[in-house]
């Protein structure tokens, strides 16, 4: 396979606009990355004057879930962050017995309204989608876009095989089956969370799920941790910037750190939505130790 020089543009910079790119997406579903959806209306109408049409409305038989999807070039707006709301809340009107998603899609989330879109995703069933184009040196020239998750809640599902196990007759975890069936990794995760609580900020501690127990600040599993024979693997925060090449500068922060417990963290960017990127092991020697507990204020802020 050969590989090309590839330079970063926009929709319409190759002289695209806003309808080709609803139509693109029309036209290949999977191209937005949310599962195996299906087209059930386009520029669906919700009440006249402008702006009053929903560009996408997508359906998942099996999961019974529809997505509302607003799709817009450019950086994110107010009005398009909005509106995607709205025909979110409207939709669960029309069809009250599914779940229902709400997807906005954009060239650029990373500006003004940044923190305003992670913070919802973690509170409503909302994704943000990013779509980077790339134009690449062939003649005559060529361009591909492809859409990239930005956020999304900690526990949404986005194809069936995500969804947990229900074949092997188990019922979510709580606090006794973690203290019944790995008591030492379940004190580990004790002792981390209340020193956090006394040390770093307000967290909660979530037993429910089968294989993992996590810190949460709000809705948002900051710090999950998987049981490990000596102690626990947990994932934090990766702080701004980064991508699935460049690690962030907290990354290379965190690393630095680690480095005098000897211990070597991992760049994991698609864990989470990207959300939670930063992997390491720790043993059970260092749960309380001052460069972890400096990580995990810094990881906090973060989240």
């Amino acid at each position: 396979m050969e590989f090309k020089n590839a330079i970063s543009t926009t929709v319409r910079a190759i002289g695209k606009d806003e309808k080709w790119l609803q139509d693109w997406l029309v036209e290949n579903p999977q191209r937005l990355g949310i599962g195996n959806v299906v087209i059930k209306s386009k520029e669906l109408r919700h009440y006249t004057g402008k702006g009053g049409r929903l560009d996408i409305l997508a359906y998942n038989a099996s999961l019974d879930t529809y997505y509302e999807i607003e799709v817009m070039l450019g950086e994110c707006d107010a009005d398009h962050g909005f509106r995607v709301l709205d025909y979110w809340a409207r939709e669960r009107l029309r069809f009250p017995n599914s779940r229902h998603v709400a997807v906005l899609v954009a060239e650029d989330l990373s500006g003004r309204y940044k923190t305003a879109i992670e913070t919802l995703t973690q509170y409503l069933p909302l994704i943000a989608i990013e779509l980077k184009t790339l134009q690449l040196e062939t003649s005559p020239p060529t361009a591909t876009t492809f859409a990239m998750v930005f956020a999304q809640p900690d526990d949404i599902v986005l194809k069936p095989a995500d969804e947990p196990e229900k074949s092997d007759g188990l019922v979510p975890n709580d606090e006794n089956t973690w203290l019944t069936n790995r008591p030492e990794f379940t004190e580990a995760a004790k002792t981390i969370y209340s020193f956090c609580l006394d040390k770093i900020g307000p967290t909660t501690i979530d037993f429910s799920a089968k294989s993992y127990i996590s810190l949460k600040k709000g809705k948002r599993a900051w710090f999950p941790m998987w049981p490990r024979q000596d102690g626990f693997y947990a994932y934090i925060p990766g702080g701004p910037g980064g991508s699935e090449d460049q690690p962030s500068d907290f990354y290379a922060h965190v690393k630095d750190e680690l480095s005098e417990l000897g211990i070597e963290p991992g760049w994991s960017f698609k864990y989470n939505g990207g959300a939670n990127p930063i992997a390491f092991s720790v043993p059970k020697q260092y749960l309380t130790h001052s460069k972890l507990v400096d990580i995990l204020k810094q990881a906090y802020e973060l989240a």
